[in-house]
């Protein structure tokens, strides 16, 4: 329990997602290292510890209650086969993490297709990244509990 009222801000949050998942790595036997603030797009690169699988991460963060992640324009997200977005949000009234992991070409697809919408519906662009319920899916607690399952089983990919 926290002995102070004030609210930790958007950076403060977002750096603690960062670690959220290095911990949640480490703890799972990878070698996971946050790189610098100005590294871009790669907030995490992992390994196997025998060096036999690798990736890169970008972990978006967020502590409100909407289901959706703002992100880069598509031309602009993580790139390649190893590369994955984690979107983590913190739940404050049980003051831990819940996350969810995607591919970062699905990521940028999906970004992509976000935009067009906004722009048939006349309404100003903003990119982002939606869970299944935000999207209205009809499947969206299945298809939800899927991305929260692949990053709990979620491992670098084999080189």
């Amino acid at each position: 329990m926290r002995n102070s009222n004030k609210k930790p801000t958007k950076t403060l949050i977002g750096a603690a997602g960062v670690h959220f998942v290095v911990s949640e790595l480490s703890l799972r036997g990878l070698v996971a290292l946050p790189t610098i603030r100005n590294t871009a797009g790669i907030d995490i690169l992992v390994s196997e510890p025998d060096g036999n699988g690798q990736a890169n991460l970008q972990v978006k963060t967020r502590s409100s209650k909407a289901d959706y992640w703002p992100t880069s324009e598509p031309e602009r997200c993580l790139k390649g086969s190893r590369s994955f977005y984690v979107f983590a949000q913190y739940l404050p009234d049980e003051e831990r993490f819940e996350a969810f992991l995607e591919s970062a070409s699905n990521v940028a697809k999906q970004v992509q297709e976000n935009l067009q919408d906004d722009q048939k519906g006349g309404r100003r662009n903003f990119p982002y990244w939606g869970l299944p319920s935000y999207r209205g899916l009809p499947s969206a607690a299945k298809e939800t509990e899927k991305l929260r399952k692949k990053w709990k089983d979620w491992r670098p990919p084999p080189i």
